[in-house]
């Protein structure tokens, strides 16, 4: 066991506190690079990490949070990586000794992963891989991600370390006061996500305060079997004079870390404002060195969503939607041929309403590029339904682009017994930490005997386990065959159900509606079939959950009533004969009753940007543009009116911020198409506003959210881009003489340059409204400075145009 795992089995561990504060402290401004500190100052860095070390620290955290090449390039220094890496490690290294542990700091990467961003999950992995491998060459004891906000973006980083390194990995997420990340995934289903990706510890770092991270830690603990790490912040930030001071003293901080020990908690430190005095206050807590007892998780398989978390649990089967597939339906074909996704979006929301608990996706036909094709159904599905998914194909690349996009824990299907299968599926699986479908099928096809189905079975699994992956994760096909050329066939995969379960440990799925293929009548011979494999102890079924039939077999099966299966045998061979002799045709596969899009009203266009549905967004607009309405109608009473709807759900957290990326790229779409109806000079705009991060701050997500918004709400926008100086801002607002200006700021050194801004503008004479945010700035911040405060980029729209209409009046 790696020497770090095996310590924190024994005992708990402290580790440090912040960097780039103690930077500060030393002279060191953000706009100097704080990564860049390992080459250029390596003697304060060291300093640093001694002061933690002195405090009680086990754990010294390398100066190189920020240092992944995404980053670095704002600086010019994307060629300085592995230099900038393995210096920090080394630094860290000859602070402690070997007294403790060098953990190797990995930050986000700054910018959003696609599907909300501009970043592809290849290239951050890239970006991660080249940071991991740098550190490890550094000699750092393991890998902490942290501090990140998209669970998509953590899976890219873990991934890429697991694969470039042999170090252990801890993944720390970042959540807010509702227990959520700001893209809604709840502790359970990183807890699902990342253990099945193979994260060594699981933490939660930032954010709010140790307070609200209690209840973090209590979730993360229920529901883990890995060791816990939390760092939370010295409380929220004040400004003192004109400096950021976070006022939680290291004695109280201490009085959290001894909370966070007693529930469990294996690892604590901390995060913004803490020092090395805080640090001393966790020691002292005599937390430290504490053994504790870690909770045991589940050991039933476990899927999860970006928001959502499904466990297989006794007694009750594991439904996977069976509908997203083309295979028997050429109007579905052609849909995906012509790139169009309506099909794909309507069965998806179709069957998780109908109950569906997972959805597979195949969209396999011949002359498309199946894994750019797989890409675009996986965003569409995951955009409409919270349900994980089974990613259903024959291609290796289109498996691993599913793999790729899903955010979450998948369902794999599938991999067999050919050679060719084991060697080059099973590896996706325990990379991308999905659980997997095994095909009872090989090099000599179809098995012919109960025994056969067994041995192939037995031979998937073993391979499967030879590579980690645990057989709770393995659901095993008997491959049912058509009642069509005989019982035979269909009964003997429902016979070897038991048998797998019982001789390999594993669980059992079946294609349920493979049995009526080329037969009439197929939903009663699904429904029968359904039930006889429940009561041969089948545990998942791939069916049409909306399928009435299959409903009732569903009743039936939840109301307890013993299935007594020589009835249900009889009634199953009946209804086959009767098919069979009924001397009517194959029944075809249903195509979807498609919805029509027609614009009716403005309501419609409403709908559908709330949905976040572009493609029908355009539709609708394209319709009633050629019925020659107003277009600034379609924007004024459609899309604004929507957007507003959208921040009202985010408000309430029923929406989060992929909900809200995709409802804006939706209202996007449709104001592109009124704006060229609209005569030049003649669209009418809400105002002006000119945007900054403020000097010093490299950090403009927050201010690229709110960018996109406000365009959609009809703004002109002045983008001055980041580390933006006062001087600058008040030229352009000389220059444009905006409605408001907005300033963002994620650091609390950089916070205070939005004070500057305001008396830069008082002695410039310029009155205008002043609109501040980020994730150090607080209201009682902004009410100092005169300044109007909104927590999030979506308020913030609505508070520009209050602020406006005040001042119209």
């Amino acid at each position: 066991m790696n020497k770090f795992l095996d310590e924190l089995n024994k005992r708990i561990l402290v580790i440090d506190g912040a960097m780039g504060t103690q930077l500060m402290e030393g002279g060191v401004l953000p706009s100097d690079c704080f990564d860049l500190q390992n080459i250029k100052k390596p003697e304060l860095v060291e300093k640093i990490h001694k002061a933690y070390v002195a405090a009680g620290a086990d754990i010294i955290e390398t100066n190189t949070f920020g240092a992944n090449q995404i980053k670095l390039a704002d600086y010019k220094l994307e060629k300085k990586v592995a230099e900038i890496n393995l210096a920090g490690a080394k630094i860290a290294r000859k602070a402690i000794g070997n007294k403790g542990f060098v953990a190797g700091s990995i930050g986000p990467l700054g910018k959003m992963l696609d599907p909300l961003g501009e970043i592809t999950f290849d290239q951050a992995y890239e970006a991660f891989a080249q940071q991991a491998k740098a550190l490890a060459g550094g000699g750092a004891d393991f890998i902490q991600i942290e501090t990140i906000s998209d669970l998509q973006e953590m899976r890219a980083a873990v991934i890429a370390a697991k694969t470039v390194t042999n170090l252990p990995v801890v993944a720390s997420l970042t959540y807010d006061e509702g227990e959520k990340t700001i893209y809604g995934t709840p502790p359970n289903v990183a807890v699902v996500v990342l253990e099945a990706l193979g994260a060594d510890v699981i933490g939660a770092n930032c954010s709010t305060g140790p307070k609200g991270m209690l209840a973090v830690a209590k979730e993360l603990l229920a529901c883990s079997s890995k060791p816990i790490m939390v760092m939370p912040n010295a409380g929220m930030p004040e400004l003192i004079g004109n400096k950021a001071v976070y006022k939680m003293t290291p004695k109280q901080f201490g009085a959290y870390a001894a909370k966070f020990a007693k529930l469990g908690v294996r690892v604590i430190g901390g995060c913004c404002g803490t020092t090395p005095n805080h640090i001393k206050g966790v020691k002292l807590s005599r937390c430290a060195g504490q053994t504790t007892n870690q909770s045991k998780a589940s050991s039933n398989a476990r899927f999860a969503s970006r928001t959502r978390v499904v466990e297989l649990s006794p007694g009750k089967p594991l439904l996977v939607g069976e509908r997203i597939n083309p295979t028997g339906r050429k109007v579905f074909q052609e849909e995906i041929r012509n790139n169009k996704t309506l099909i794909i979006r309507q069965e998806a929301a179709l069957q998780t309403k109908a109950g569906a608990d997972l959805l597979d996706v195949n969209i396999s036909i011949h002359d498309i590029h199946e894994s750019d094709v797989m890409h675009s159904a996986i965003k569409v599905v995951q955009s409409v339904s919270d349900c994980p998914l089974s990613i259903d194909s024959p291609s290796l690349a289109a498996l691993e682009s599913g793999l790729k996009t899903f955010c979450g824990r998948a369902l794999l299907n599938s991999v067999n017994g050919k050679k060719e299968s084991l060697e080059r599926v099973l590896p996706l699986v325990k990379k991308y930490g999905a659980a997997v479908i095994a095909l009872v099928l090989d090099d000599y096809g179809m098995p012919k005997s109960l025994d056969s189905r067994i041995r192939i079975a037995e031979r998937i699994v073993r391979s499967a386990e030879a590579l980690g992956i645990a057989k709770e994760d393995i659901f095993v096909d008997n491959l049912v065959m058509t009642a069509g050329i005989g019982v035979h066939g269909c009964l003997d995969a429902l016979k070897a159900i038991p048998m797998v379960k019982e001789r390999l440990g594993v669980k059992t799925i079946l294609g349920i509606s493979n049995v009526s293929h080329g037969m009439p009548n197929r939903s009663k011979l699904n429904a029968l079939y359904f039930l006889l494999a429940l009561s041969y102890g089948l545990d998942a079924a791939i069916i049409d959950v909306g399928d009435p039939e299959i409903k009732k077999a569903l009743k039936i099966a939840k109301s307890k009533k013993a299935l007594k299966r020589e009835k249900l045998l009889r009634q199953f061979k009946t209804e086959v004969e009767k098919a069979m002799r009924s001397g009517k045709p194959a029944e075809k596969k249903k195509e979807a009753k498609l919805s029509v899009v027609r614009f009716l009203g403005y309501q419609d266009v409403k709908d559908a940007v709330v949905d976040g549905d572009l493609e029908k967004v355009e539709i609708l607009v394209k319709q009633a543009l050629d019925k020659k309405m107003n277009p600034q109608k379609i924007i004024d009473q459609g899309l604004i009116p929507a957007m507003e709807l959208v921040g009202k759900k985010f408000n309430k957290k029923e929406y989060f911020l992929p909900q809200v990326i995709e409802s804006a790229e939706a209202m996007r779409m449709g104001f592109e198409l009124c704006k060229k109806k609209i005569p030049k000079g003649k669209i009418k705009s809400a105002g002006t506003v000119v945007l900054a991060t403020v000097k010093g701050d490299i950090h403009d997500i927050g201010k690229n959210i709110l960018k996109m918004l406000l365009i959609n709400h009809g703004f002109k926008i002045i983008d001055l881009g980041k580390d933006v100086a006062p001087e600058k801002i008040v030229a352009a607002a000389k220059a444009e003489k905006p409605n408001v200006i907005a300033l963002s700021a994620l650091l609390t050194t950089t916070m205070v340059e939005m004070g500057v801004v305001e008396e830069s503008l008082k002695k410039a004479r310029l009155n205008i409204p002043l609109l501040v945010g980020g994730a150090v700035v607080t209201k009682g911040y902004a009410d100092r400075i005169g300044a109007y405060y909104s927590m999030d980029a979506v308020g913030a729209v609505a508070l520009a145009k209050k602020v406006m209409k005040a001042a119209a009046r």
